[in-house]
Order: structure tokens, then sequence, then C-alpha cells
């Protein structure tokens, strides 16, 4: 049962860092942002993309906890990267 729970809390965690990367994306144009807080903005963006990175692969490498589970994580996050590309 741990480790279920342990997956959700990181869904739930990937999940909020996706959405505050959308959020702040669209912050950041409108506010005109500086060069040190764009470059600022940049490193967490790429430590997201990195957490979610490592959320999909630890559903992968924990498949056999609970399936399903693990693949509607994966399916969620490649639904995300799929519709970042369209964008």
């Amino acid at each position: 049962m741990l480790p279920i729970v342990t997956l959700a809390i990181l869904l739930v965690a990937g999940l909020a860092a996706a959405a505050g990367f959308v959020l702040g994306r669209g912050s950041a144009r409108q506010a005109g942002l500086d060069v040190v807080s764009l470059e600022a903005l940049r490193r967490e963006v790429g430590g997201l993309r990195r957490l979610v990175d490592r959320l999909k692969d630890l559903a992968w490498d924990h498949r056999e906890l609970d399936s399903p589970l693990s693949t509607i994580v994966i399916d969620e996050i490649r639904t995300h990267e799929r519709g970042q590309l369209d964008d």
C-alpha cells in the first residue's frame, strides 16, 4: 500500500509542477521580466522538467507495484509533453 501512496504523491507533485510551469509562463509574458528573473525562471522550468522526467521513470520502473496507476501517470505525462510540442 505504501508504494501506491508514494506514487500518488509523486503524481500530484508532477501535476503541480506542470501547472506551475504553465502559469509561470503566462505570467512571464505579461510582466516583461528582466534578464535575471528570466534566467531564474528558465532554471526553475528546467528543474521541473527534470522532476517530471524522473516521475515518468519512477512510474515505469515500479509499474509492477500498480500497473494501472503507472500507466495513467505515464500517459498523462506523455499527453502533456505532446501538448507542449503542439504549442
